[in-house]
């Protein structure tokens, strides 16, 4: 199973554009920056190849990508707000 990983510093209103040569899963997580924030917001899409994803709000956010491929072939890239 190939796991990739990726932070990005964002702002609210930009598109992550994640593209992949097969069916993956795509999760976009916010990175909380203080302990006392435990919980992150996480968009998700599963069973796609590509996912555009819409930023809620400026910080850093982790985009993952999950598939049962070795040789997974991905793009991640983003457009600004």
């Amino acid at each position: 199973m190939a796991m990739v990983k990726a932070s990005l510093t964002l702002f609210g209103g930009d598109t992550v554009v994640v593209r992949c040569s097969e069916r993956c899963h795509i999760h976009l997580m916010s990175a909380k920056q203080q302990a006392h924030d435990i919980q992150a917001d996480i968009l998700s899409v599963q069973n796609r190849e590509d996912a555009y994803l819409a930023v809620p709000y400026s910080g850093t956010w982790n985009v993952l990508i999950d598939s049962h491929s070795q040789s997974l072939e991905h793009s991640i890239s983003y457009v600004p707000a």
